[in-house]
């Protein structure tokens, strides 16, 4: 993988941390239609979360073509051997500290009683029901299992097997699978592993910059008509859309990575990873302290609660990475998985 590629891809991890927490900071299901200013507060978080929608399958795509840009037979248990560092070790920290504090301080604080088997702890923890965003930790494993399986499906089928992402993405059409789980993402990192295992060229044509304001207008046209029309996750323009959207960013990653240039690269895609892990915790206890000036009882106030806390946690995650990093760089692997 050429330089100027793996530089896109981890600018592109950092973008999608930040449009995750975009995703999470909605307040849309507070919104009163009876009440004065919905239309502006509705459209405004509409669009922004039908955008941050698209982090999702960007990042399996991403992952598939990372894992494929290295990945041999010989190297295989190796690769396993870092997940466990890389995912696993995250996983669990995160479920437990999420179980303690919810299942645990939580009921405490609120002078509840604590009622829980030891069976049902342990189910908790291992399906992260207490910390349930981090859902995408298990597709991941699944894949990285499996994937001596792909090896062998491209080695086999060669080019062809890229019918079976596309035959996937009919199939869906009339049967969804649950946001949740393995099945809806395996085209996603099906052809980001395809793209890399067949050495696809992926940078962006001729007129990058061009081709990336092309993108950026689409990608923010089609989240403004998604959310005009109110567009559910079952209808077929969303699915659509979330099927298309990683090929958006993509194009738009050329405009946008500018921002960032004076960064250093392999600093945001390590922040990237704390991020991931990290951030439903941070805009959760954003939300907590400035629904305290601003509480959600008007439409206006869920407008600027959404912009406040995302402002407030991605200042936050973005010191704590620092801080972690500068005085504690053992803890920020173990919390970010890198």
């Amino acid at each position: 993988m050429n330089k100027e590629l793996s530089n896109k891809i981890y600018y592109t991890s950092f973008v999608l941390a930040l449009f995750v927490m975009v995703f999470h900071a909605s307040y849309l299901d507070f919104l009163d239609p009876t009440l004065p200013s919905y239309d502006v507060s509705y459209m405004v978080q509409r669009i922004f979360f039908v955008l941050g929608d698209a982090a999702v399958p960007t990042f399996f795509v991403i992952s598939g073509y990372l894992l494929f840009a290295k990945f041999t037979l010989q190297g295989y248990p190796k690769m396993l051997l870092n997940k466990v560092f890389s995912l696993v070790i995250p996983y669990f920290f995160w479920s437990i500290f999420a179980f303690v504090f919810m299942q645990v301080l939580m009921p405490l604080m609120s002078g509840q009683s604590i009622e829980m088997t030891f069976q049902s702890a342990i189910v908790d923890i291992l399906l992260s029901n207490s910390f349930p965003h981090l859902w995408f930790v298990r597709p991941l494993l699944v894949f990285f299992i499996c994937s001596p399986l792909l090896y062998f499906v491209f080695k086999y089928l060669r080019k062809w097997c890229i019918f079976i992402p596309a035959t996937l993405f009919f199939v869906y059409m009339f049967f969804r699978p649950e946001y949740g789980g393995t099945l809806i993402w395996i085209p996603f990192f099906f052809i980001g592993a395809y793209l890399s295992y067949f050495k696809v060229a992926v940078m962006n044509p001729l007129r990058p910059r061009l081709f990336g304001g092309i993108a950026l207008a689409i990608w923010i046209a089609v989240a403004f008509v998604l959310s005009y029309f109110h567009s559910q996750y079952e209808n077929i323009g969303y699915y659509c859309y979330r099927f298309a959207s990683p090929l958006l960013i993509w194009f738009t990653l050329d405009l946008m990575r500018s921002l960032f240039e004076k960064e250093s690269v392999h600093a945001i895609f390590k922040t990237s990873g704390f991020i991931f892990f990290s951030h439903l915790g941070m805009t959760f206890l954003s939300k907590m302290a400035l629904e305290k000036a601003f509480p959600p009882n008007s439409n206006l106030n869920c407008l600027i609660l959404f912009a406040l806390v995302f402002l407030v946690s991605a200042t936050l995650e973005l010191l704590g990475t620092y801080l972690l990093q500068r005085f504690a760089r053992p803890v920020y692997r173990f919390l970010g998985g890198r």
